[in-house]
């Protein structure tokens, strides 16, 4: 054990020392010199994350590792993003690896990399514009641009229950930090909204035209197509990147539309990794963790007999309920009582064909593979992808 605390203690020294040589750096105008110390700089951080992937290898330091807290935390969160953000590195499979410690350790810590800090920012309106499960959205401004502030929702928590809060939106702006893609909601960045940080906004940028419920409600004339294509992207950039990451609660007010009336997948909240084998870290949670039940997939209603845990199978049949809701305005079962609607979802029943011009053959019978209540039988969203994309072109 005392080994592993020295690792640690090492690599936490390596962030300090990083930070000073970069500050030294600045001020020298030697092109040479900067050319020689971004290669030793290079090979140097090369092995460190070579020593990170080894020391998380053993249980006991792996432990240690994760059990971190404070300035020691934080230290070992901005080395970890440091290395992640220097795309000269050749990672490989290192830097799964080092994506998934890096959320962990956010999570346990409630820390996260100080890089995605940003402070300049106002709350434009002192009522939120959106309500979420938890958190609220508040229109903010950043540098003159419109942004939305998603923040912690402070109710008189007590101590424990604002620490757990802090934790869930530092491990949500990790997760969603790594994440880049044109059908992904941007990330900005961190705001810590009071002075010691016990409460965080997230910020993103603002849609004016809010989420696909609120689109398909005000908005006569939409391209439900293009709309289900950039979904499809989405989440199939999610499941394809690595470690893989499963949304767990896509639905419409999860989905955002843009200025130029393009979808983007959003709300990272209760997003989670799938397994890894690696770190033997089980990221995901059960059913009883939260969602809303009309885009959920039959095998989440076992309640206590069985942990149903959250994987791309029911993400693809979120996803069904999700293009189904483009097509009908709402999600299936969405005019029956809760109860009721519990029930047949329950037993996998299929519902009715929405009635829309636009709802082609093909598109219904690749709506109903995902929304099949066997989950071995739903397509991956990688062929979800093929499916749309050969129809479109046929």
């Amino acid at each position: 054990m005392t080994e592993g605390v020295d690792e640690i203690n090492q690599l936490v020294n390596h962030q300090l020392i990083y930070a000073v040589l970069h500050k030294h750096l600045k001020k020298r105008r030697s092109s040479q010199d900067l050319a020689l110390a971004d290669i030793a700089l290079k090979t140097d951080r090369q092995l460190i994350a070579s020593r990170i992937y080894a020391l998380l290898q053993d249980r006991e330091r792996r432990k240690l590792f994760m059990d971190q807290k404070d300035h020691r935390a934080q230290s070992l969160l901005n080395l970890m993003q440091e290395l992640l953000d220097d795309a000269s590195l050749d990672l490989g499979e290192l830097r799964s690896f080092l994506t998934t410690a890096l959320i962990q350790l956010s999570r346990n810590s409630g820390l996260y990399p100080e890089r995605l800090l940003i402070k300049d920012v106002t709350i434009q309106d002192k009522f939120a514009s959106a309500n979420g499960r938890y958190g609220d959205v508040y229109e903010g401004n950043l540098g003159g641009r419109a942004v939305a502030v998603k923040t912690m929702r402070g109710c008189g928590f007590g101590r424990d229950a604002a620490m757990q809060q802090v934790k869930a939106f530092a491990k949500e702006a990790v997760l969603w930090a790594q994440l880049s893609s044109p059908y992904v909601l941007p990330f900005y960045g961190v705001y810590p909204i009071t002075a010691n940080a016990d409460r965080l906004g997230l910020i993103s940028p603002w849609m004016k035209n809010g989420n696909l419920t609120q689109y398909l409600d005000k908005t006569p004339q939409i391209d439900q197509r293009s709309l289900m294509d950039d979904i499809a992207f989405g989440l199939d950039y999610l499941h394809s990147f690595d470690p893989q990451v499963i949304h767990g609660d896509l639905k419409g007010p999860n989905i955002l539309i843009t200025d130029d009336h393009r979808a983007c997948v959003a709300d990272f909240g209760l997003c989670l990794l799938a397994q890894s084998s690696a770190l033997q870290i089980t990221m995901t949670f059960s059913s009883n963790d939260g969602g809303s039940f009309f885009w959920m997939a039959p095998e989440l209603f076992n309640g206590d007999e069985e942990c149903v845990y959250k994987n791309c199978a029911t993400d693809a049949y979120a996803f069904g309920c999700v293009c189904y809701e483009i097509f009908n305005g709402q999600p299936p079962f969405f005019d029956l009582r809760p109860n009721k609607a519990r029930i047949v979802i329950k037993e996998s029943r299929v519902p009715p064909r929405p009635t829309h011009p636009d709802l082609s053959d093909a598109l219904w019978i690749l709506i109903q593979k995902c929304l099949r209540g066997d989950p071995e039988s739903r397509p991956g969203m990688s062929e979800v992808v093929q499916q749309l994309s050969s129809q479109q072109n046929n």
